[in-house]
């Protein structure tokens, strides 16, 4: 692999991958925001690699990504965003507070009588898996079903290459696509009525924002209990009387480990950016790291709670037109968590971790925790 070792810019082309990676807060906020950069980006980050001859046997599989609103550019991406965007907002996020804060208390029972403490199966699987379809107007399903799917979308998004990853993927969204269609919808508020578009353009958006949820919520589940438990922060958050210390912790495991590690863009001319000039046709990594995505080690210990200083205007949500319109759950839903679990479970601690190895999709494969004595 080889990148420009003779700048400090944060713009680097590696040569090996044939693409740019951008990476720090003012860098990424660049390129989010520049509209010489394509979210346009399927055919060249994934279906360039799908074998041709599968192009026609994964055509369902294409057509309904074609559509997902992150990868589309201007009125098409703000049309899709702008019709469920309500759904996500702070005020409905607080009146679905209390039936979050029932979920989170009986996930957490369900996971103090388990007979392993695996925090990424037993509950971030469980808690993102009903949260989200909660949010969504879904019946609460099956949270192994449920990331069953996503796991396959997102094998399909890191190795697009592999013929049975297209097909597992093509797979996955057409059952999503029968679970979303055939929810009751006494309220007319699920994403199914409220997306925008035809039926293709609703699913598309219906499986694009669970699909999402799914993922970076676990990620930041796991994230955000290793950090708390790792820096001895659990009698401080259970003692809260306002939730702020959770809320930060939150914000600073958004911050140190990002649970979506990039996301990709077209140059669709040639652009500046960072002091580099970035080639009509290239495609371009944006870190939400903060830092360069291949200088970046899997951490084998939680680093101090003071390592680094406290940044909460992170990139881990994105910025611009393309912030993440789930974050207000994430952020509700895993603070909520934090707080119950420090006081339920007050001698907690990190017993072993497995890191996933996907770039992109950041977490962990297994947390598993050392529960003490447990409070009732």
């Amino acid at each position: 692999m080889t990148a420009d070792e003779t700048s400090d810019a944060p713009v680097r082309y590696y040569e090996d991958l044939g693409c740019w990676v951008v990476w720090g807060r003012e860098a990424t906020q660049s390129a989010l925001q520049d509209p010489r950069l394509s979210s346009e980006t399927l055919e060249a980050a994934n279906l360039s690699y799908l074998p041709a001859d599968m192009h026609e046997e994964c055509s369902h599989l294409i057509e309904t990504m074609r559509r997902w609103f992150v990868l589309l550019d201007g009125n098409n991406h703000t049309t899709a965003r702008r019709a469920i965007q309500p759904m996500f907002s702070p005020r409905r996020i607080r009146r679905l507070e209390e039936t979050i804060e029932v979920i989170v208390a009986e996930e957490l029972d369900a996971f103090g009588d388990a007979d392993a403490f695996d925090v990424v199966p037993h509950l971030a699987d469980t808690i993102s898996a009903r949260t989200i379809a909660l949010l969504l107007g879904l019946p609460g399903g099956d949270p192994l079903t449920l990331h069953r799917w996503a796991k396959a979308l997102t094998d399909f998004l890191g190795t697009s290459y592999r013929r049975d990853c297209a097909v597992n993927a093509q797979a996955a969204l057409q059952e999503m696509g029968e679970y979303i269609k055939s929810a009751p919808d006494e309220d007319g508020d699920s994403i199914w009525t409220l997306a925008s578009g035809g039926e293709w353009d609703r699913l598309a958006t219906s499986s694009m924002v669970m699909f999402g949820g799914l993922e970076t919520t676990v990620g930041l589940i796991g994230f955000a209990l290793w950090h708390m438990l790792g820096n001895g922060l659990t009698a401080e958050i259970a003692a809260s009387q306002t939730g702020d210390e959770a809320k930060a912790v939150v914000e600073r495991a958004l911050e140190m480990y990002a649970p979506l590690g990039h996301v990709a863009r077209l140059a669709s001319e040639d652009t500046e950016l960072g002091g580099q000039t970035i080639p009509e046709g290239d495609l371009v990594l944006i870190s939400l790291t903060g830092r360069d995505l291949f200088d970046e080690p899997q951490l084998p210990q939680v680093p101090s709670q003071h390592v680094g200083g406290d940044r909460f205007d992170h990139v881990a949500f994105g910025f611009g037109m393309h912030y993440c319109v789930g974050a207000p759950l994430a952020r509700a839903t895993v603070a909520d968590l934090l707080t119950q679990f420090a006081r339920r479970f007050p001698n907690a601690s990190v017993k072993e971790v497995s890191w996933r190895k996907n770039r992109t999709f950041r977490g962990f494969d297994h947390l598993l925790l050392d529960m003490g004595e447990q409070h009732p």
